[in-house]
């Protein structure tokens, strides 16, 4: 019997990659206001195509474009990391189907709840500014705690917290090793979410796959 039905966040409950190019649009405005539209739009591919769907090391990631787009002056790479981690939580773009799916798992006396890899201030931000915290039993971001997907004390330490066993869980999410194959691990049920920057990547046989949030109701 399914008792918790729990969420990755980014490209699960989030369109990520609609945030991102929101963010990415923001950040050049604030730091880069005098390039043309032409080279805007250049910057912004150049940050979706090397951003690896966000798991990268950002100082990293960010000294490479800075090389890229031939930028010496400031801001520098660690200036840039760190605005993203203060600032892309405010740029959500939360699925349309978020909420009323949340809503009827509670309605049908389902527990709800999000683990969420990434920093501590970077992540509460999302959830914070998602207008989903109403419609969640629980909270687990890996910048809190000692452990992160694909870990499987993640998710039996999410359980715990909630008083179910694994196996009672459902976890849904679009990572195929991070989100699949880490619920697989501690004993959760798990449902993929085939939709962003891993969109049709490493698809089993015996997990079933969604494109929409509220696909998840025919499971519990």
């Amino acid at each position: 019997m399914i008792k918790a039905v729990l969420f990755d966040f980014d490209e699960t409950l989030q369109d990520r990659t609609a945030a991102f190019l929101r963010y990415a649009s923001a950040v050049l405005d604030e730091y880069y206001p005098l390039i043309t539209a032409q080279e805007k739009e250049k910057r912004i591919g150049d940050m979706v195509r090397t951003g690896n769907g966000g798991y990268v090391d950002r100082v990293k990631w960010y000294s490479q474009l800075l090389d890229m787009w031939g930028c010496a002056a400031p801001p520098d790479a660690k200036t840039l990391a760190e605005h993203y981690d203060r600032n892309f939580g405010y740029y959500n773009v939360v699925f349309p189907d978020a909420v009323p799916t949340l809503k009827k798992l509670r309605e049908r006396g389902i527990i709800t709840g999000v683990i969420t890899n990434g920093p501590s201030v970077l992540q509460h931000t999302k959830m914070n500014e998602s207008g989903l915290l109403p419609y969640l039993d629980i909270l687990v971001v890996s910048g809190d705690i000692e452990y992160r997907k694909p870990q499987p004390e993640i998710f039996q330490y999410t359980a715990d917290k909630l008083g179910v066993k694994t196996g009672e869980c459902i976890y849904v999410g679009d990572h195929p090793v991070n989100d699949i194959s880490g619920a697989l691990s501690a004993g959760m049920k798990p449902v993929r979410m085939n939709w962003g920057w891993f969109e049709g990547q490493e698809l089993r046989g015996d997990v079933p796959v969604i494109t929409s949030l509220s696909e998840v109701l025919s499971y519990v």
